[in-house]
């Protein structure tokens, strides 16, 4: 018997992001989905980059080797992740799930790592094949929360395991493939925001194409308050492999996977040059902070500055400096003052101590200064050390102070469900470039024990939104 895959992919950006930090591939062997996160154009270099080499498999592999083959193609993407942030700290902290499965005659290998979802329709029943890797899921698996529950609940976004850069474990397993099967692989952008029982009547619909048009508009429908990464395969049992391999996404803008096929990006209302509006305001709003932030197309921005001074004489360059010196000056108080507006619980001299500022320093000079100190640090419980060692963020004075309350009290007051101590990324210096819109919070990928996984549970209001 000679089974093939039957393939459709559709990614759209949604109705609130203005970047598609989603990348899909799907061939005849292989199909992938991975949703990037890290905020502009990293998310889009993550995603881009473990589809590139993922592409690679999609040929013949033997029966036995699925496994190795895919698990090497992550680990390898993965290390490029690593050595690409290390040569370009824009790229610090990006990461992205993947999930991905591998055909080889009636055998099919899955990988999966994070909260992208893989799907399987046989005789009219769906079911989901894969396990997030998120804090809620593990809240579930606890039997601490109910299924409906991790579906609002204000952490859902927190991820357990992600790639990267760092040392992850992918779940791997080996399905038997069977013709007249339908498989979805997802992003959150559709699993998300449509429940399972409407997936399963898209999915019941004849053709593939037919079925990631209608997951898309759903997805648009429940509001797109993300990327939304489609891909829908049927298992067949023919010869007739004529589908050619098609890329979506961020992987598709990039061109990172030679000889395929960009797919469609909607469905969306079109305008009259046939691109979505929600692409095109991306684009336009893209295509700024480029010019502004390299060297393409930034001559023309500066050549017309340069003729006003010359046409206008010594008095319209004098009074240009002046504005620029006027301007100067008042970001530089204003960024002073929101350094001095900001808090967060930290270690000095061996002491859990309050800053007021950043964590960090500019050309020698400390961004903060100690407001107080309160216990050691050795009578903290060993979960929050490190954290504290990096640096805790706090809201203001008041959340610092009891940041710290939190901290001193013993190991039983986070069994009764009253910690409200949850460990934050250090605060860094790096100043905000544009206003990123109504974007709703990225992914964050924490990597904590069970002791801080039963804190975060029990105090929601301390989830960390990050601008992407």
């Amino acid at each position: 018997m000679s089974l093939r895959l039957h393939f459709a992919v559709r990614s759209d950006i949604g109705h609130v992001r203005e970047g598609n930090e989603d990348s899909a591939y799907a061939g005849v062997r292989l199909l992938a989905v991975a949703d990037g996160m890290g905020g502009h154009a990293a998310g889009e270099v993550a995603s881009s980059t473990v589809i590139s080499r993922l592409a690679e498999l999609d040929g013949y592999v033997e029966p036995a080797s699925l496994l190795e083959e895919l698990s090497e193609a992550v680990r390898d993407a993965n290390r490029r992740l690593r050595d690409m942030a290390i040569e370009n700290s824009a790229l610090d902290g990006m990461g992205t799930t993947v999930t991905a499965m591998l055909s080889s005659g009636d055998h099919l290998g899955l990988l999966h790592v994070g909260d992208s979802r893989a799907y399987l329709l046989r005789d009219g029943e769906l079911s989901q094949i894969t396990h997030d890797h998120t804090l809620v899921q593990d809240l579930v698996d606890q039997g601490r929360i109910t299924p409906e529950q991790a579906n609002t609940h204000p952490q859902r976004s927190l991820l357990m395991r992600a790639l990267d850069g760092r040392e992850v474990d992918p779940d791997l397993s080996i399905r038997q493939a069977v013709a007249g099967d339908r498989y979805l692989l997802c992003t959150d952008g559709l699993s998300g925001v449509v429940s399972e029982e409407t997936i399963l009547e898209a999915l019941l619909l004849p053709e593939p194409q037919d079925a990631v048009d209608r997951l898309v508009e759903l997805a648009l429908k429940g509001g797109g308050p993300d990327n939304i990464t489609v891909v829908v395969a049927d298992v067949l049992d023919d010869t007739l492999a004529d589908d050619s391999p098609l890329v979506a996404g961020a992987a598709a803008e990039k061109r990172v996977v030679p000889g395929a096929a960009a797919a469609r990006s909607g469905p969306n209302p079109r305008n009259a040059d046939g691109e979505s509006a929600a692409a095109k305001a991306a684009r336009i709003g893209r295509t700024g902070f480029h010019r502004r932030g390299s060297d393409d197309g930034g001559d023309e921005a500066d050549e017309d500055p340069e003729r006003a001074l010359a046409s206008g004489g010594g008095r319209r360059r004098l009074f240009v400096s002046t504005v620029v010196l006027v301007l100067v000056v008042a970001g530089a108080a204003a960024g002073w003052t929101y350094v001095r507006g900001q808090y967060y619980v930290g270690v000095d001299d061996d002491r859990v101590a309050v800053f007021q500022g950043l964590k960090g320093s500019i050309v020698g000079i400390s961004l903060s200064t100690v407001r107080s100190h309160h216990q050691p640090l050795s009578e903290v419980s060993a979960p929050f050390q490190e954290e504290l060692r990096h640096g805790i963020a706090a809201d203001d004075l008041d959340d610092a102070e009891k940041i710290v309350s939190e901290l001193a009290r013993p190991a039983s007051a986070e069994e009764d469900g009253n910690s409200a101590v949850k460990p934050s990324p250090s605060p860094t210096a790096t100043p905000e470039t544009k206003n990123a819109g109504p974007n709703p919070s990225p992914t964050v990928v924490l990597t904590c024990p069970s002791a801080v996984t039963q804190a975060l549970a029990s105090c929601p209001s301390l989830a960390v939104p990050t601008s992407p």
